[in-house]
């Protein structure tokens, strides 16, 4: 028997992949212009979950955590990538991108316009500054040309308004069987 349907507040705008998985119990929130990738994963079984607007999540990517610990609500801000098998039980701020496989931890608190490079981690309950880069075995840096630049994030932005407006075209969409 199929597990029931967390609860859902989906934007009518948001692209849901046939075979993205949405579980839990506690409320899943997906903003305009989300876009889930097949085989993604949505885990609100350990607190709620926040999508916001034009963020991605890619195949085999995890947001959320597993029932059983203490409860956490997760929050994803505006224009997010969370990469390929990235894994996140942490928030991230608006502008940031997870690279594929990387992880952030439980209880994490990723600022805005962060990158998490491939293969990188977050520790659990760590906290990164708005521009921080994680690189090359845990090493950080702040990104001094997005974080003096307003145009470059500006741009960025729009970058990843037109890269959700072509996966809108590329992923039949599912959301009505999570409504």
């Amino acid at each position: 028997m199929p597990a029931a349907k967390p609860p859902c507040k989906i934007h009518n705008t948001a692209i849901i992949a046939e075979k993205a998985q949405l579980t839990g119990t506690y409320l899943i929130e997906i903003g305009e212009g989300v876009v889930l990738h097949p085989y993604c994963k949505i885990r609100a079984e350990g607190g709620k979950v926040t999508i916001g607007k034009n963020t991605m999540v890619y195949e085999r990517a995890t947001i959320g955590c597993a029932q059983g610990a203490e409860m956490q609500d997760i929050f994803m801000g505006d224009d997010v990538n969370i990469e390929t098998s990235a894994i996140v039980e942490g928030s991230i701020g608006d502008g940031s991108t997870v690279e594929v496989s990387a992880m952030v931890g439980r209880g994490a608190a990723v600022g805005k316009y962060c990158k998490i490079a491939p293969l990188e981690r977050v520790e659990a309950g760590e906290t990164l500054e708005d521009y921080t880069v994680v690189y090359s075995d845990g090493k950080r840096r702040i990104d001094k040309t997005m974080e003096e630049h307003e145009e470059v994030r500006e741009a960025k932005r729009v970058g990843q308004e037109k890269a959700v407006e072509v996966m809108r075209k590329m992923i039949p969409n599912a959301a009505a069987k999570w409504m």
